[in-house]
C-alpha cells in the first residue's frame, strides 16, 4: 500500500473510533439533560430525529472512505455480499423477525392494558407521537439500521482482522463492545437488551458472510421497537423523576449524535437508534 494512503487510513480509522468513543461519552453524560428538555418541548424530538439521521450517515460515510483508501479491504472483506451461510443464517433471520413481531405484539397488548415496561422507559420519549413523526421514525429506523450495521458489524471486524491481523474473536467481541457501550445512556437493563440483540446480529453476520440479512433484521427491529407501540399508552412511567409515557425502548444508533440546542448550553448526545428488543419478556 502507497505510504501516504496507508496513514490515511489510520488516520480516519482512529478519527472514527473518536467519534464513536466520544460520542458514547457525551450520550451518558447529557442523558438527562436531553431527556428534560425534551419532556419540556416535544417539538424537539423532530430535531432529535433529522439530526441521528444525518450523523449516522456522517459516520458511516467513514468506511466507504477508509475502504478507498486501503488495498486489504474489499467490497466483500466488507460484507456486501450474498449470504452463503447454507440456509442456517436465513433460519436465524428468520426466527429474528418472527421473535421480533411477537414479542412486539405482546408488548403492544400489555400496554394498551395499562401495564408499565419498565425497559422500556428510559427512551419512551424517543418514540413517535404524530403522523410526521412517524414518518421520520422509519426513516431513522432504516438509517440505524443499514449503518450501524456497516459500521459495528461490517467495518470493525473486517479492519480489525484483516489490517490488524487481530484474532477474529478479540476483533468481534470488541466490536460488540463498542456497539453496547454506544448505548450506556440506556442504563445497565437497556444495555443488557443491546448485547443480546448486538450478539444475534453478529452472529448471522458471520454465519452469511454477508450484512444483508443483519440489516434487515436491524431494521424490523427499529420499526417495531418505534411504530408498534400506542402513541398515548394508558399509564405514566417516571424517568429520573419527570412523568413520561411508556413506549418503545431503543437500543440505539444509531454513531455519536449530539443534539442541537437553543439555550447557548453545550450539545449533548441524542440516543442512539439501534432500537432495544421487542422480544417477550
Amino acid at each position: 500500500m502507497n505510504g501516504a494512503l496507508e496513514l490515511t487510513t489510520h488516520v480516519l480509522i482512529a478519527t472514527l473510533l473518536t467519534i464513536i468513543l466520544v460520542g458514547t461519552g457525551l450520550g451518558v453524560k447529557y442523558r438527562r439533560r436531553f431527556i428534560q428538555q425534551l419532556a419540556a418541548d416535544p417539538r424537539r424530538r423532530n430535531r432529535f430525529y433529522r439530526d441521528s439521521i444525518v450523523q449516522s450517515w456522517v459516520t458511516a460515510a467513514f468506511v466507504p472512505l477508509i475502504a478507498f483508501g486501503s488495498a486489504d479491504l474489499s467490497v466483500v472483506d466488507l460484507g456486501w455480499t450474498w449470504p452463503s451461510g447454507d440456509g442456517i443464517d436465513y433460519l436465524l433471520a428468520a426466527y429474528m423477525l418472527v421473535i421480533t413481531s411477537v414479542g412486539g405484539l405482546r408488548a403492544r397488548h400489555r400496554l394498551r392494558r395499562g401495564e408499565m415496561i419498565p425497559a422500556r422507559a428510559g427512551t419512551a420519549l424517543i418514540a413517535p407521537q404524530t403522523a410526521h413523526e412517524r414518518r421520520l421514525a422509519v426513516t431513522v429506523a432504516v438509517s440505524a439500521g443499514i449503518t450501524e450495521e456497516v459500521v459495528y458489524r461490517g467495518f470493525l471486524i473486517a479492519a480489525g482482522a484483516r489490517l490488524y491481523d487481530l484474532p477474529l474473536a478479540l476483533v468481534v467481541m470488541a466490536s460488540l463492545a463498542l456497539f453496547v457501550a454506544a448505548h450506556a445512556y440506556q442504563g445497565r437493563k437497556g444495555m443488557v437488551g443491546v448485547a443480546v440483540l448486538g450478539t444475534m446480529f453478529t452472529i448471522i453476520y458471520l454465519i452469511s458472510g454477508s450484512l444483508l440479512l443483519a440489516i434487515m433484521v436491524h431494521i424490523w427491529q427499529n420499526l417495531v421497537a418505534l411504530l408498534l407501540f400506542p402513541a398515548h399508552p394508558s399509564v405514566p412511567q417516571t424517568i429520573n423523576g419527570a412523568s413520561t409515557p411508556p413506549a418503545a425502548e431503543v437500543t440505539g444508533h444509531a454513531q455519536g449524535e449530539p443534539a442541537a440546542t437553543t439555550d447557548g448550553e453545550p450539545p449533548h448526545q441524542a440516543p442512539r437508534l439501534v432500537l432495544p428488543s421487542a422480544a417477550p419478556n
